[in-house]
Protein backbone atom coordinates (compact mmCIF):
# COMPACT_ATOMS: atom_id res chain seq x y z
CA UNK A 1 0.00 0.00 0.00
CA UNK A 2 1.49 3.57 -1.26
CA UNK A 3 2.54 5.43 1.69
CA UNK A 4 0.70 9.22 2.01
CA UNK A 5 2.39 12.18 1.82
CA UNK A 6 2.01 14.57 5.08
CA UNK A 7 0.47 17.40 4.53
CA UNK A 8 2.58 20.50 3.03
CA UNK A 9 3.96 22.77 6.05
CA UNK A 10 6.63 25.23 6.16
CA UNK A 11 7.88 27.16 8.99
CA UNK A 12 9.30 30.12 8.26
CA UNK A 13 11.85 31.99 10.08
CA UNK A 14 14.07 35.34 9.69
CA UNK A 15 17.18 34.80 11.97
CA UNK A 16 20.79 36.56 11.81
CA UNK A 17 23.85 35.62 10.96
CA UNK A 18 24.97 33.85 14.26
CA UNK A 19 21.79 32.52 14.79
CA UNK A 20 22.26 30.54 11.73
CA UNK A 21 25.36 29.20 12.39
CA UNK A 22 24.33 27.84 15.83
CA UNK A 23 21.22 26.47 14.22
CA UNK A 24 23.58 24.58 11.80
CA UNK A 25 25.58 22.84 14.66
CA UNK A 26 22.60 22.16 16.38
CA UNK A 27 21.36 20.40 13.58
CA UNK A 28 24.06 18.52 12.34
CA UNK A 29 24.02 16.62 16.12
CA UNK A 30 20.81 15.15 14.79
CA UNK A 31 22.20 14.37 11.80
CA UNK A 32 20.06 17.06 9.83
CA UNK A 33 22.09 19.12 6.67
CA UNK A 34 20.82 22.65 6.56
CA UNK A 35 20.76 23.28 2.94
CA UNK A 36 21.99 26.80 1.44
CA UNK A 37 19.19 27.54 -1.46
CA UNK A 38 21.93 28.74 -4.98
CA UNK A 39 20.14 31.60 -7.16
CA UNK A 40 16.47 31.50 -6.55
CA UNK A 41 14.58 32.41 -3.49
CA UNK A 42 11.50 29.89 -3.55
CA UNK A 43 13.14 26.51 -4.08
CA UNK A 44 13.16 25.40 -0.47
CA UNK A 45 9.23 25.31 -0.53
CA UNK A 46 9.62 22.51 -2.48
CA UNK A 47 8.27 19.75 -0.89
CA UNK A 48 11.15 17.64 -0.58
CA UNK A 49 13.52 20.10 0.96
CA UNK A 50 13.56 19.58 4.77
CA UNK A 51 15.40 22.78 5.98
CA UNK A 52 16.77 25.68 4.16
CA UNK A 53 18.35 28.84 4.50
CA UNK A 54 18.43 31.87 1.95
CA UNK A 55 21.19 34.41 2.23
CA UNK A 56 21.22 37.80 2.15
CA UNK A 57 22.98 37.78 -1.31
CA UNK A 58 20.43 35.11 -3.20
CA UNK A 59 18.06 38.06 -3.03
CA UNK A 60 20.44 39.66 -5.84
CA UNK A 61 20.46 37.06 -8.07
CA UNK A 62 18.29 35.62 -10.36
CA UNK A 63 15.38 37.54 -9.17
CA UNK A 64 17.04 40.78 -8.39
CA UNK A 65 14.19 43.22 -9.65
CA UNK A 66 11.88 41.27 -7.40
CA UNK A 67 14.47 41.19 -4.10
CA UNK A 68 13.85 45.04 -4.49
CA UNK A 69 10.73 44.56 -2.08
CA UNK A 70 13.36 42.34 0.29
CA UNK A 71 16.38 44.83 0.30
CA UNK A 72 13.67 47.39 1.26
CA UNK A 73 12.08 45.97 4.00
CA UNK A 74 12.65 45.62 7.72
CA UNK A 75 14.08 42.01 6.68
CA UNK A 76 17.27 43.17 5.04
CA UNK A 77 20.07 41.97 5.94
CA UNK A 78 18.58 38.73 7.28
CA UNK A 79 18.41 35.04 6.76
CA UNK A 80 15.36 33.53 5.12
CA UNK A 81 14.96 30.23 7.13
CA UNK A 82 12.33 27.58 5.76
CA UNK A 83 11.78 24.53 7.53
CA UNK A 84 9.26 21.69 7.38
CA UNK A 85 9.64 21.32 11.09
CA UNK A 86 9.56 23.79 13.73
CA UNK A 87 12.60 24.77 15.30
CA UNK A 88 13.11 24.69 19.46
CA UNK A 89 14.68 27.70 21.10
CA UNK A 90 13.59 29.98 17.46
CA UNK A 91 10.24 30.28 18.81
CA UNK A 92 10.52 34.20 18.36
CA UNK A 93 11.77 34.41 14.94
CA UNK A 94 9.36 32.42 13.13
CA UNK A 95 7.31 34.69 10.85
CA UNK A 96 4.81 32.40 9.73
CA UNK A 97 3.45 28.63 9.03
CA UNK A 98 2.35 27.91 5.59
CA UNK A 99 -0.24 25.10 4.45
CA UNK A 100 -2.17 24.23 1.70
CA UNK A 101 -5.64 26.01 1.51
CA UNK A 102 -9.09 24.81 -0.68
CA UNK A 103 -9.33 27.89 -0.94
CA UNK A 104 -10.29 29.19 -4.81
CA UNK A 105 -10.19 32.45 -6.18
CA UNK A 106 -13.83 33.60 -6.76
CA UNK A 107 -12.75 35.76 -9.76
CA UNK A 108 -9.41 37.82 -10.97
CA UNK A 109 -9.84 41.21 -10.43
CA UNK A 110 -10.74 43.24 -12.96
CA UNK A 111 -8.87 45.56 -15.19
CA UNK A 112 -10.81 48.37 -13.73
CA UNK A 113 -10.15 47.08 -9.96
CA UNK A 114 -6.47 46.46 -10.74
CA UNK A 115 -6.37 50.23 -11.47
CA UNK A 116 -7.97 51.04 -8.14
CA UNK A 117 -4.99 49.28 -6.09
CA UNK A 118 -2.38 50.88 -8.80
CA UNK A 119 -3.26 54.25 -7.74
CA UNK A 120 -3.47 53.65 -3.84
CA UNK A 121 -1.01 56.13 -2.16
CA UNK A 122 0.62 53.85 -0.10
CA UNK A 123 1.72 51.38 -2.88
CA UNK A 124 3.44 54.34 -3.78
CA UNK A 125 5.00 54.86 -1.05
CA UNK A 126 6.17 50.97 -0.48
CA UNK A 127 7.36 50.32 -3.69
CA UNK A 128 10.95 49.97 -4.86
CA UNK A 129 12.27 52.03 -7.40
CA UNK A 130 13.64 49.13 -8.90
CA UNK A 131 10.19 47.19 -9.53
CA UNK A 132 9.80 49.25 -12.23
CA UNK A 133 12.95 48.46 -13.75
CA UNK A 134 12.22 45.53 -16.38
CA UNK A 135 14.16 44.49 -19.00
CA UNK A 136 13.03 43.05 -22.35
CA UNK A 137 14.57 39.23 -21.47
CA UNK A 138 12.82 39.31 -18.39
CA UNK A 139 9.40 40.70 -20.03
CA UNK A 140 9.64 38.10 -22.66
CA UNK A 141 10.24 34.75 -19.71
CA UNK A 142 7.42 36.08 -17.96
CA UNK A 143 5.03 36.32 -21.24
CA UNK A 144 6.20 32.44 -21.53
CA UNK A 145 5.36 31.44 -18.52
CA UNK A 146 2.14 32.71 -18.20
CA UNK A 147 1.68 30.69 -21.86
CA UNK A 148 2.96 27.66 -20.32
CA UNK A 149 0.40 28.08 -17.18
CA UNK A 150 -2.02 28.35 -19.78
CA UNK A 151 -2.45 31.99 -19.98
CA UNK A 152 -3.45 33.68 -23.26
CA UNK A 153 -1.97 36.96 -22.02
CA UNK A 154 0.69 38.76 -24.92
CA UNK A 155 0.56 42.02 -23.26
CA UNK A 156 3.39 42.38 -20.68
CA UNK A 157 2.16 45.65 -19.07
CA UNK A 158 -1.41 44.31 -18.68
CA UNK A 159 0.97 40.99 -16.67
CA UNK A 160 3.23 44.11 -14.89
CA UNK A 161 -0.13 45.63 -14.10
CA UNK A 162 -1.65 42.69 -12.19
CA UNK A 163 2.12 41.83 -10.83
CA UNK A 164 1.93 45.19 -9.19
CA UNK A 165 -1.65 45.48 -7.75
CA UNK A 166 -1.45 41.96 -6.44
CA UNK A 167 1.37 43.18 -3.75
CA UNK A 168 -1.04 46.47 -3.50
CA UNK A 169 -3.15 43.91 -1.97
CA UNK A 170 -1.68 43.04 0.50
CA UNK A 171 -0.10 46.42 1.70
CA UNK A 172 -3.20 48.17 1.68
CA UNK A 173 -6.48 45.12 0.66
CA UNK A 174 -9.33 45.80 -1.36
CA UNK A 175 -9.58 41.65 -1.80
CA UNK A 176 -10.60 39.57 1.37
CA UNK A 177 -12.40 37.31 3.23
CA UNK A 178 -14.20 39.07 6.68
CA UNK A 179 -12.81 36.93 9.61
CA UNK A 180 -14.44 37.09 12.96
CA UNK A 181 -11.15 39.66 14.08
CA UNK A 182 -9.44 40.42 11.25
CA UNK A 183 -9.42 39.97 7.21
CA UNK A 184 -7.74 37.99 5.16
CA UNK A 185 -6.09 38.78 1.81
CA UNK A 186 -5.74 36.93 -1.00
CA UNK A 187 -3.79 36.87 -3.69
CA UNK A 188 -6.22 38.43 -7.05
CA UNK A 189 -5.42 37.15 -10.05
CA UNK A 190 -4.53 33.10 -11.32
CA UNK A 191 -0.57 31.81 -10.98
CA UNK A 192 -0.35 32.60 -14.73
CA UNK A 193 -0.46 36.21 -13.87
CA UNK A 194 1.30 36.55 -10.56
CA UNK A 195 4.82 37.19 -9.59
CA UNK A 196 7.01 37.75 -6.70
CA UNK A 197 4.30 35.11 -4.23
CA UNK A 198 7.73 35.26 -1.63
CA UNK A 199 7.26 38.51 -1.04
CA UNK A 200 3.66 37.22 0.80
CA UNK A 201 4.84 34.16 1.78
CA UNK A 202 7.80 35.11 3.70
CA UNK A 203 6.29 38.03 5.62
CA UNK A 204 8.01 40.71 3.44
CA UNK A 205 4.39 42.28 2.74
CA UNK A 206 0.95 41.63 5.13
CA UNK A 207 2.65 40.70 8.03
CA UNK A 208 0.09 42.56 9.81
CA UNK A 209 -2.47 40.26 8.40
CA UNK A 210 -2.82 36.93 10.90
CA UNK A 211 -3.48 35.41 8.05
CA UNK A 212 -3.12 35.92 3.77
CA UNK A 213 -4.26 33.68 0.97
CA UNK A 214 -1.47 33.49 -1.46
CA UNK A 215 -1.88 31.97 -4.81
CA UNK A 216 1.91 30.60 -6.60
CA UNK A 217 3.34 32.28 -8.69
CA UNK A 218 4.96 30.85 -12.17
CA UNK A 219 8.38 30.74 -10.32
CA UNK A 220 7.43 29.04 -7.55
CA UNK A 221 5.59 26.61 -9.79
CA UNK A 222 8.06 26.27 -12.08
CA UNK A 223 11.51 25.99 -9.30
CA UNK A 224 9.59 24.75 -6.24
CA UNK A 225 7.13 22.35 -7.62
CA UNK A 226 3.84 23.94 -6.19
CA UNK A 227 0.42 23.53 -7.53
CA UNK A 228 -0.62 26.22 -9.88
CA UNK A 229 -3.49 27.87 -8.42
CA UNK A 230 -3.70 26.06 -5.40
CA UNK A 231 -3.44 28.55 -2.46
CA UNK A 232 -1.23 28.82 0.39
CA UNK A 233 -2.29 29.72 3.85
CA UNK A 234 -0.07 31.76 5.43
CA UNK A 235 -0.72 32.20 9.17
CA UNK A 236 1.16 34.40 11.39
CA UNK A 237 2.48 32.83 15.02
Amino acid sequence: MAKRNKPYQKHIYWLNANQVLALEKNLETKDIKLKYAKGIVCTPMDRINKIAVVAPDIWDETCRRQGSWYRTSDKNGLYLIISAFELANFETNRAAVITQSDFMLPRPASFEEKQLLLEDPQLRKRMPPEWGQVEDMEKRIYLRWAKRLGSAERDYDRLYNTHTANHANFIRPKFFIEASDDIIPYSIDRSAHLCSCCVELFQILGSQFKKKLVAPCPGAVIFARLKPDRYLLVESP
